[in-house]
């Protein structure tokens, strides 16, 4: 059974301490440690529209928060989908 849940992750903790070229790096290894962490899995995928969105400003300013969904199937596997804001 796949459990799914959706997430607002606040990247601030991540990137706030690492110099200004790594910023959406350090960002996506962040997100990657928290979904891992919550949802108890062995790996996680991100999926590239994510990867984008966090990259969308440019590696020095990246966004500080994301909304994502993220499903865990049998083999603990989570992938992190982005959710569309409406705006």
């Amino acid at each position: 059974m796949a459990e799914q849940r959706i997430m607002t992750v606040n990247m601030r903790r991540g990137i706030e301490k690492v110099p200004p070229y790594k910023r959406a790096a350090s960002g996506t290894k962040y997100l990657k440690a928290f979904v891992k962490r919550h949802m108890k899995a062995v790996d996680v995928k991100i999926m590239q529209e994510v990867n984008n969105e966090i990259f969308s400003r440019g590696m020095k300013d990246p966004k500080t928060k994301i909304r994502v969904m993220c499903s865990k199937d049998d083999k603990k596997i989570v992938t992190v989908n982005l959710i569309k804001q409406a705006q």
